[in-house]
C-alpha cells in the first residue's frame, strides 16, 4: 500500500490516477492515511453509522426500495390541511394497520373476518372504507359518473395513491384529496359506532354522507382562517429573543472557527477555517477539497486541518467553536476501531493530547461566521479564487465553503 502513499504519507494521487477513474479517486482521498494508527484494516457494516451490523439496519437495507414510494405518499398525506389524528389515520390505512375485522381475524382477536353488516364478505381497508353499502352510497354522490367504474376497480394501494394525490377542486371548493382524507375517517368512525354501541346509534348513509360533507367544510373554514397576530396573547407565554454571533476568545486564547460541507451526503466535500484573536484580528485561515465525503466525515477533516493549522502557527490555547454537536460527540466518545472514521478521529485526539490547550465548544451557525464586522478592514485578502476576494465578504463558513467548491469544479 505505501507505494500509493507520498513522503508525506498522503495518498499519491497522480500515481493512482493512471488505474483509477475520477470518482473513485474522490472517494479515495476523503479516507485517512494515518501511518501511527494502531488500527488494522476493518471490515464495517456500511448501513449504520457506526460501522456495526445490526438486523434494524438490515431490515431497513430491505426496505429501501418499498419505502422510496412510500416517502411520495407521506409527502401527500402530510401537505394537507386537515387535523393531525386525520393524518395519522390515513397514513395508518395505507399501511393496513386500522383494526377490521379481517386484521383482528388473522391476529386471533376475532372469531370471524367478516363485515357486521355484509355478512358474507371479509371486512378488508378496502372493503369497509369504500365498498361496504354506506361507504358506496357516499362515494355514488360524490364521485362524477363517468369516473365510478374507475373508482371502484382499482386496488387499496392504487386507490389510496390516486386519491391522495387528486388536488382537483370540488364544486363545494374543497380540494379532492383534503375531503377524501375526512371522508376516510369519518366512514371509519361511523363503522366503530356500529360495532361498539350498535347500527341504531350509527348514521344511516344519507345522514352520514351529509355529516361528512358538514364537518367537511367546517374543518375547511376553520383551517383556512387567519391564526394570531404577531404579539403578545393568552396563548404565547413571555419569550426572550438572544441575537446569536460570534464572541472573541479571552485574552491570551485563540479561536478556530471550523466547518464542513457536503453536496449530497456523500457528494463533493470541503472544509473551513479560520483563526483569530482576543480582538477578532484574522491570524490564519483556507478552504480546502476533501474528496467525496458525508457531511459528519467533512466536519472531521475540518477539525483535523484546523487542529493541524494552528499546531504550526504555535497556537498554545484554543478554542474550537463548531456548529456540528456529532463531530464533537465523535471525537469525545471512547475510542472504537470497527467505526468507519476510526483512524481520522485517532489523529485528531493525538493533536489533542499534545502539549496545548485546547477547548472544544459547540455553537450554532449564526455564532459560526467568518468574520465578526467590527474587524472587517483587518482580514486580508486570501489566495483561493478569482470568486474568493475577501473573507469577510461571507457570512459563514459554510458559504465560502460552498462558492470555493462551485468555483474549483
Amino acid at each position: 500500500m505505501h507505494s500509493y502513499l507520498d513522503i508525506d504519507g498522503r495518498w499519491d494521487i497522480t500515481h493512482l490516477s493512471r488505474w483509477l477513474s475520477t470518482d473513485i479517486l474522490q472517494k479515495i482521498t476523503a479516507v485517512m492515511v494515518d501511518p501511527l494508527s494502531p488500527n488494522a484494516d476493518q471490515i464495517f457494516w456500511k448501513v449504520s453509522a457506526d460501522g456495526r451490523f445490526t438486523t434494524k439496519s438490515a431490515y431497513q437495507l430491505n426496505q429501501a426500495g418499498r419505502m422510496g414510494q412510500n416517502d411520495q405518499i407521506w409527502k401527500d398525506i402530510w401537505k394537507l390541511p386537515i387535523p393531525e389524528r386525520v393524518r395519522c389515520f390515513v397514513w395508518l390505512v395505507f399501511l393496513s394497520r386500522i383494526a377490521t375485522n379481517a386484521l383482528r381475524f388473522c391476529r386471533r382477536c376475532s372469531d370471524t373476518p367478516a363485515c357486521d353488516r355484509c355478512v358474507d364478505t371479509p371486512e378488508t381497508v378496502l372493503h369497509v372504507l369504500r365498498d361496504c353499502p354506506p361507504a358506496r352510497f357516499c362515494w355514488a354522490r360524490w364521485v362524477p359518473i363517468d369516473r365510478q367504474t374507475e373508482f371502484f376497480h382499482r386496488d387499496q394501494e392504487d386507490w389510496l395513491r390516486s386519491n391522495l394525490s387528486n388536488e382537483d377542486m370540488m364544486e363545494s371548493g374543497l380540494v379532492w384529496n383534503e375531503f377524501f382524507s375526512i371522508a376516510i375517517w369519518l366512514i371509519w368512525k361511523n363503522r366503530c359506532t356500529v360495532c361498539f354501541k350498535g347500527a341504531s346509534r350509527a348514521f344511516t348513509a344519507p345522514t352520514l354522507a351529509h355529516s361528512i360533507q358538514h364537518k367537511s367544510l367546517l374543518w375547511h373554514k376553520a383551517w383556512a382562517a387567519p391564526s394570531f397576530k404577531p404579539g403578545r396573547s393568552i396563548l404565547q407565554g413571555d419569550r426572550i429573543t438572544e441575537q446569536i454571533r460570534w464572541q472573541p476568545p479571552s485574552t491570551g486564547w485563540r479561536k478556530l472557527n471550523i466547518d464542513g460541507a457536503s453536496a449530497g451526503n456523500p457528494g463533493t466535500a470541503g472544509a473551513g477555517r479560520v483563526i483569530r484573536d482576543e480582538q477578532g484580528r484574522w491570524i490564519a485561515g483556507f478552504v480546502a477539497k476533501i474528496g467525496e465525503a458525508t457531511a459528519a466525515l467533512a466536519e472531521l477533516w475540518a477539525f483535523y486541518h484546523g487542529l493541524n493549522l494552528a499546531w504550526k502557527i504555535g497556537c498554545d490555547s484554543l478554542v474550537i467553536e463548531s456548529d456540528s454537536q456529532l463531530a464533537i460527540q465523535l471525537i469525545n466518545n471512547r475510542r472504537d476501531p470497527v467505526h468507519p472514521y476510526a483512524s481520522l478521529l485517532d489523529a485528531i485526539r493525538r493533536m489533542l493530547a499534545q502539549s496545548w490547550l485546547v477547548r472544544i465548544v459547540h455553537t450554532y451557525r449564526e455564532g459560526n461566521r467568518v468574520s465578526s464586522r467590527s474587524t472587517v478592514s483587518s482580514i486580508p485578502t486570501v489566495r483561493m479564487n478569482s470568486l474568493i476576494r475577501r473573507v469577510s465578504s461571507f457570512r459563514s463558513l459554510e458559504m465560502m465553503i460552498w462558492v470555493f467548491l462551485l468555483s474549483a469544479k
